[in-house]
């Protein structure tokens, strides 16, 4: 059996790969960032070794964010995952390449992730050849959840939305003007805090403020990073993440209005991850 993981800090998605058959599973996430080295081996011994059913595992694909090649964290996962499957081959990659095998395969491309954050890099059909910095949702992260949920309440708070979308935001999210301060300025995870509007936007994507808000930050992300790629319109560009599926057909715009030809959007890298490694790479 071959495992593939698609990690974040929250969720884990694996691919348990048998021949022809495919078998998804999910644990808590993994991040070696992050987490404690107990934490790790918990997830893995307690929480997906009784999924695979004392299954023979001869290679682990894992794919994470927080994995950088040669990284202290990263070494630490990497023994952790041979203690508890001492016979599997193992390979640890950042999530960056894990979507760019899954979106481009052994072709060259552009592949980006548009999640509660974003990133990209220029693949030439075997690594990363380029990568702009995605720089956090302080400095960067343009086109991600953060980025669009900071655009639709920054303009709600400040009485650029009509005060009907303004109550419903208020409504339908259980927040307020102080709340949605508190939340920003006071408390952890304010970049997961203000992507959780990305449901709202999405519902309210029919109302012209909300629909301007996406715009920009697609637009943004094309400005401050697309458009760093030496040739970035003769390649196939590629998304990968919740936000990118959300919002397809008003990110399809945005690139086609900037001449920029969209290939792949997929909610989620796995499935292509499974068809790189079952072609035998």
């Amino acid at each position: 059996m071959i495992l593939i993981a698609d990690a974040g800090g929250t969720k884990c998605h694996w691919a348990a790969v048998d021949g022809r058959e495919v078998e998804t599973i999910s644990t808590s996430g993994i991040n070696p960032v992050t987490m404690p080295v107990a934490g790790m081996e918990t997830v893995l011994r307690d929480e997906l070794l009784p999924q695979l059913h004392g299954a023979d595992v001869c290679e682990i694909h894992f794919y994470g964010a927080g994995c950088i090649a040669g990284a202290a964290a990263t070494l630490e996962l990497e023994r952790t995952i041979r203690d508890v499957f001492p016979a599997a081959e193992v390979e640890i990659q950042s999530d960056m390449l894990g979507a760019a095998r899954a979106l481009c395969g052994h072709e060259r491309g552009i592949a980006c992730i548009l999640g509660t954050g974003s990133n990209s890099a220029l693949y030439d059909g075997e690594r990363l050849a380029a990568n702009v910095p995605p720089l956090g949702y302080v400095l960067g992260d343009e086109g991600g959840g953060a980025c669009i949920g900071r655009m639709v309440v920054a303009d709600a708070l400040k009485g650029l939305m009509p005060r009907r979308t303004v109550e419903m935001l208020y409504g339908e999210c259980g927040t307020s003007y102080t709340a949605i301060i508190e939340n920003v300025y006071r408390r952890p995870n304010a970049n997961r805090y203000l992507a959780s509007f990305v449901p709202f936007a999405a519902r309210h994507i029919g109302e012209p403020e909300v629909a301007r808000c996406v715009d920009r930050a697609f637009e943004s992300f094309v400005e401050r990073n697309l458009m760093q790629y030496e040739g970035i319109t003769s390649m196939p560009v590629h998304f990968t993440g919740g936000v990118a599926a959300a919002f397809e057909e008003r990110l399809r715009r945005v690139l086609e209005r900037c001449s920029i030809t969209v290939g792949r959007i997929e909610a989620s890298p796995i499935a292509g991850m499974v068809e790189y490694h079952k072609d035998g790479k």
